[in-house]
Parts: structure tokens; sequence; C-alpha cells
């Protein structure tokens, strides 16, 4: 749990709030590299590689594809998710 999230990897179950958030495996993956490392910037780098793969030989465009499709996801509450320019991103759930 990190602020208002809430993921169990076993069940697969992400909820924000009490809502429960129907995310593919790609987007429950990347959420929970962000909710492991809350306030942490991650490099694209580092989550191409640890949400895809070492072979993943796609576009690091890929990350922001799927940040835009879980901040959809995420609603009211998609400004966690925080795009940290020239870098890459962080959950950010001390602000509101």
């Amino acid at each position: 749990k990190v602020g208002p999230l809430f993921l169990d990897s076993a069940t697969h179950i992400a909820r924000l709030n009490e809502r429960k958030l129907a995310l593919t495996p790609k987007e429950f993956s990347l959420l929970a590299l962000l909710m492991r490392n809350a306030s942490l910037v991650l490099s694209l780098d580092t989550i191409l590689e640890q949400v895809w793969g070492y072979d993943y030989f796609g576009s690091s465009k890929t990350v922001s594809v799927y940040v835009r499709k879980l901040r959809a996801k995420l609603g009211r509450s998609a400004h966690l998710i925080q795009n940290v320019r020239g870098v890459g991103y962080k959950l950010e759930v001390g602000k509101n």
C-alpha cells in the first residue's frame, strides 16, 4: 500500500482507494515498480529493464504509452505518476 494505492501481487489486484483497477499485466507491473520505489525517480531504461526485460528492444516511448494508459485508469489521481523531464518517472504520493 502506498498512499491511496493498494496492490496485491499474489491475487493480481490493484485498488485506488476502494475502487478496483482493471490493469493489464504490464500496467500492473509498471504500477508495482513505481510503488516499490515511491518518491524515487526511475529512468526510462530502468523501467524498460524491470517491466519489459533486459532483452526488450523496443523504444523508450513504450514507457510513455503505458504511463498514459495507467494515468487514464487512475483518473483524478493521475497526478501521482509524475514525469521527471529528461530522466523518467516517479510515483509521488505526497502531492494532491
